[in-house]
């Protein structure tokens, strides 16, 4: 069933009047009348770089480049309440040395770190105790609860493979790498997602593969220009297939990406997200890949097995994507998709233009053009870590983007012997409330006056004052953590899913917000970012809205749960009914 929402328009000045209003077409060829409240307070969104004050001190890579593409595609960080005590908990990936680092070298580098919230402004650096340091050559992150039993487990990506922990529940973490069925992997991989793709109640796995990269040739690679050669481009080098996990229900996993025709073998990909984007109630799977190759939508059979859409759903993209985020930017009941790009490509918001529940396909259209993010991307940004979520609580999804470029800055003295890579702005991009998006960064604090080397981002409310807050990896610099001292945020909601005959977090579940007219959208997914995790937590801001009329959370089972009458300004906790 097709959703068709409409909003009162709001605009105060000294009278009320109507305005700002938009005229949208819906798929079944009839126009209506989409109004957009306008957003309270003074339209400033803040943010103050705490990270030394609240105990956070991690490093990335602190060591020379060799110029090896592995070296330079970056780490996310994480956010999850691993320990079930109600605050957010924070993981750095690291790549621990250089990629021709000995042995001996690496034993004595430092590996991932995680910080314990302890409810109190103050983190806890507790990675021995749990026991979660891997030291490597590490890429992605993923929180997520593989066994379904309550406890959030920890998934990292690294050159080889991956290592998976699981969580015992007691504020440790046991390496189940092998058993859990993950220790045949032997590829470069990155991104990574978890969804319940054929609905029986666990979650199951998707992971990317990237390139064939051989560190022995590497290491014996020509000399150029007084240097060895950089070996940085990524078309340079085959792309490796990616992997379909199918959980068995007890955290055991097996290799189903064959029969279920997902591997996406020529594409270079860095991050995908299991999404549903025709409202079917199966989640669909969108990859974005490198250079050169375009990127895949893979549209859910529902019975096991996927149909690669990309051309019929207009995805088919070979700028090279890198992040990418999904939300309701439109307010029209259907994820949105924004995707990052590198130098000299704009970046992408996918309008979702498929007809709701329509089983037999997928239709996205690119109008970056008519939003103005065309005109905030310099052509040299490089984006990666990238969120579509409200950090005013203006009832709008802003974004954020990492920023860092993957080109060598050729004219620093010590290029021959520590060659840097070009540092950016990261940014900030307001909803005015028409999905126009204006660049804040300026007035936004003075982390966005800095240029650095940004790669994952992920976004949470880890001091729980109702404004999400940031944490960003930065290449060969000091991780970042960001707090949100926005002015004037209007009202908001959290609500945390508590799933029975679904997964236990309720991943893949669409949660409606319902105030008067106005329905606020939201679909609970892994891995919207770059490399990253969010917090699995639902963020609505409300603007102007005295009281939630009700909350409508459909979850992966087709179970329909509703609460009317709550009260703003407010984290809930929602529980699925079991089926009888």
């Amino acid at each position: 069933m097709r959703l068709i929402i409409q909003f009162p328009c709001y605009l105060i000045l000294g009278i009320a009047i109507l305005a700002g209003c938009t005229e949208s077409t819906d798929n079944n060829g009839g126009n209506h009348q989409v109004e957009i409240p306008i957003a309270p307070g003074t339209g400033s969104i803040t943010f103050s770089e705490v990270q030394q004050q609240v105990g956070i001190d991690f490093t990335h890579f602190n060591s020379p480049r060799n110029s090896l593409i592995p070296e330079d595609v970056g780490s996310g960080v994480g956010w999850a309440d691993f320990d079930n005590d109600g605050d957010e908990d924070l993981y750095f990936v690291n790549f621990a040395a250089p990629f021709l680092a000995s042995d001996e070298d690496m034993a004595r580098a430092s590996g991932n770190r995680l910080y314990r919230n302890d409810g109190n402004g103050i983190f806890t650096d507790i990675t021995k105790i749990a026991g979660v340091g891997h030291v490597g050559w590490d890429f992605a992150c993923l929180w997520w609860d593989a066994d379904n039993d309550g406890n959030i487990d920890l998934t990292v990506t690294h050159y080889s493979g991956l290592v998976h922990y699981r969580n015992r529940g007691d504020g440790t973490f046991q390496d189940i790498t092998s058993s859990a069925g993950f220790g045949n992997i032997n590829s470069f991989l990155l991104g990574l997602t978890a969804g319940d793709y054929d609905l029986d109640g666990d979650l199951d796995l998707y992971v990317c593969g990237y390139v064939e990269f051989d560190r022995e040739r590497a290491r014996n690679r020509p000399i150029v220009a007084g240097r060895p050669a950089v070996w940085t481009n990524p078309v340079s080098y085959q792309a490796l297939p990616n992997i379909l996990l199918q959980n068995d229900g007890s955290g055991v996993f097996t290799d189903v990406t064959e029969s279920a025709d997902v591997a996406n073998p020529a594409g270079k990909s860095m991050q995908a997200i299991f999404c549903d984007f025709n409202n079917d109630g199966f989640p669909d799977i969108f990859v974005g890949n490198d250079v050169g190759t375009a990127d895949a939508m893979y549209l859910n059979n529902q019975d096991g097995t996927f149909t690669d859409v990309s051309k019929l759903s207009s995805t088919f993209d070979r700028r090279a994507s890198m992040g990418m985020a999904v939300g309701d930017v439109y307010h029209h009941g259907k994820m949105d998709l924004f995707t990052t790009h590198w130098v000299n490509e704009d970046h992408a918001l996918w309008k979702n233009e498929s007809t709701a529940g329509d089983q037999s396909g997928i239709l996205m259209e690119d109008v970056g053009p008519f939003t103005g993010i065309l005109e905030i991307k310099s052509t040299a940004d490089v984006a990666w870590g990238v969120n579509l979520v409200d950090f005013d609580n203006d009832g709008h999804l802003d974004v954020i983007l990492a920023n860092g470029s993957t080109i060598e800055d050729e004219l620093t003295t010590e290029v021959l012997e520590d060659p840097k890579l070009l540092p950016q702005r990261s940014r900030i991009l307001r909803n005015d409330g028409q999905v126009n998006f204006v660049d804040v960064s300026d007035n936004a604090g003075p982390f966005f006056q800095k240029k650095l080397i940004a790669r994952g981002l992920a976004t949470a409310d880890y001091d729980h004052d109702g404004r999400l807050d940031v944490a960003i990896g930065i290449h060969t610099g000091a991780g970042v953590l960001l707090h949100n001292t926005s002015p004037d945020t209007g009202n908001w909601l959290q609500i945390k899913l508590e799933g029975s005959s679904s997964n236990r977090f309720g991943i893949g579940a669409k949660i409606e917000v319902k105030i008067g007219a106005n329905t606020y959208s939201h679909q609970s997914v892994l891995s919207s970012s770059y490399l990253s995790t969010n917090s699995t937590i639902a963020h609505f801001g409300l603007g102007t809205a005295k009281q939630v009329d009700s909350i409508i959370v459909t979850w992966p089972s087709g179970v329909v749960t509703e609460q009317t009458g709550v009260t703003l300004n407010q984290l809930i906790v929602i529980t699925e009914e079991t089926q009888k």
